[in-house]
């Protein structure tokens, strides 16, 4: 009977064991926009005995000892499950499952050497158990060692092709490295195996976001919610996904719930924050942001979004200050200079927001949006010229770039090279039929006229008055007009 009940024990050793779960992250650019999400491990385990932990029994054997820690391990209570194991270890050092459950117990403490120490102790006795690679595997994982955690993942799948939480573990980590394809492939696995496992179907969920297949993120999200009503991560999810799809009110009720469930997410904040300020809220959407820099100061999308939006409301040194801290945070953001050399430009300062500009080409030298950005920024001190070059080099990067044409345009405008910026300006127009942009007809008006062709100088005129007056801009209604009359 005991050998029969040691057999059942042992076939659990990973009954307890971890599930992984997702956590999404955004990051704001000029617009606060969503891409995809960072993802974190949560165990779930039953909750600790209130019991003070009960000394194992002196008089017990090995397989005594291994049973009755196996048995509070089941219930929760590790303190005294870490004694029963001692024991069974010290009288009988080739007892593999009491290594594995004991590297378990350590790796609930955060203990992960001496966790590693036991399921290394335990393979070498016992070298294909899938429950102990896979332990491993998830407290390398929890180290941060990719790939020692997948090539333990990988062997206990060979061990057992079962292993549903090993196909999430790989999954996610493929996730997080970008191979979503193998990471869709493994969430479907372990689904296909286990249809009722939320876990699954939340991490397929942020795979499929990543993948910009909202819709069937929605329904991955939704199933997880069925299956378990309180999970914050899968409410945020959906909200996401919502929000992707155009969906605000629909992703504001889905990340409120998030936040009514774990108010301590700082990332259901952030989240909340943009459908806020897609809503025309800016300041709902700035109070969000503060809260979850409160929970997480050193969550960078945090600060860029809410630079952006003080950026936007004229709060010039705040959005500064903001940007400053992202590159604290990360020193190698080009977008936290890009941005940062917005806000000093917009405060007037070119000098230093070329040095920024400069700074983000150096991290990346494609950024065309800063190239156009620096180009504008020279252009202000004077520099046509280089303000030219810049624009040049941000259509070389971006050939259908408008606002870079445009801007070229208007600058060979400036040094009387009439021919090339009618065909910047031109080009603009025809890549924008719809355009409501009065100064590209009005430039192109100038340029034409300069050029001889009167007539199709008045039509361009005629084109940017209508649309200052349609935009109730009286000084350029008037300026056009003011020229028209010289033709």
């Amino acid at each position: 009977m005991k050998l029969r009940y040691l057999v059942v024990l042992l076939s659990l050793g990973m009954a307890a064991g971890v599930m992984p779960l997702g956590g999404y992250a955004q990051t704001p650019t000029t617009e606060p926009d969503m891409v995809a999400p960072d993802v974190e491990i949560e165990p779930e385990t039953e909750a600790e005995a209130e019991a003070e932990p009960e000394e194992a029994e002196p008089g017990l054997t090995a397989i005594e000892a291994y049973n009755q820690g196996v048995e509070r391990y089941n219930s929760g209570d590790y303190e005294a499950a870490l004694a029963a194991f001692d024991m069974a270890i010290e009288k009988d050092p080739t007892l593999a499952g009491a290594y594995l459950y004991r590297g378990l117990i350590y790796a609930d403490q955060n203990n992960y050497d001496r966790a590693l120490i036991d399921l290394n102790q335990a393979l070498d006795l016992d070298p294909n158990n899938a429950n102990v690679l896979f332990a491993r595997g998830s407290v390398y994982y929890r180290q941060g060692s990719s790939a020692e955690a997948q090539a333990d993942f990988n062997a206990a799948l060979e061990a057992n092709p079962d292993a549903v939480d090993a196909y999430l573990y790989r999954g996610l980590i493929d996730s997080q490295q970008g191979r979503y394809d193998l990471a869709l492939e493994d969430f479907s696995t372990a689904i296909e195996l286990d249809p009722d496992n939320p876990s699954a179907y939340v991490l397929r969920g942020f795979a499929l976001e990543r993948v910009n297949n909202y819709s069937d993120a929605v329904a991955d999200f939704s199933r997880a919610i069925e299956l378990q009503g309180d999970l914050p991560r899968a409410y945020m999810g959906r909200g996401v996904a919502y929000y992707q799809l155009g969906l605000y009110d629909a992703a504001l009720d889905d990340l409120n719930q998030a936040v009514q469930r774990d108010s301590s997410m700082a990332r259901a904040y952030l989240n909340r924050s943009y459908v806020f300020y897609r809503q025309g809220r800016p300041n709902r959407a700035l109070q969000d942001l503060d809260r979850a820099i409160e929970l997480n100061p050193d969550l960078t999308e945090a600060y860029m979004s809410r630079g952006t939006i003080r950026a936007a409301q004229n709060n010039l040194s705040g959005a500064q200050q903001d940007f400053a801290r992202v590159l604290q945070l990360n020193p190698d953001s080009a977008m936290a200079y890009k941005q940062k050399g917005d806000a000093l430009l917009q405060a007037g300062d070119a000098t230093a927001a070329i040095a920024d500009y400069t700074e983000a080409l150096f991290l990346d030298p494609t950024y065309a949006a800063a190239f156009k950005a620096r180009g504008d920024a020279r252009l202000s001190t004077g520099d046509v010229f280089g303000a030219i070059d810049d624009y040049s080099q941000a259509l070389e990067v971006q050939p259908d770039y408008l606002e870079a044409y445009s801007a070229r345009g208007s600058a060979y405008l400036q040094v009387n090279q009439a021919q090339d910026a009618y065909q910047d300006l031109t080009q603009a127009i025809v890549s924008a039929p719809n355009s409501a942009d009065p100064k590209l007809f009005y430039n192109r008006g100038v340029v034409r006229a300069r050029l001889g062709d009167d007539a199709g100088a008045r039509r361009d005129f005629e084109q940017a008055a209508q649309l200052y007056l349609q935009q109730g801009e009286a000084a350029g209604y008037r300026q056009t007009l003011n020229q028209m009359s010289q033709l």
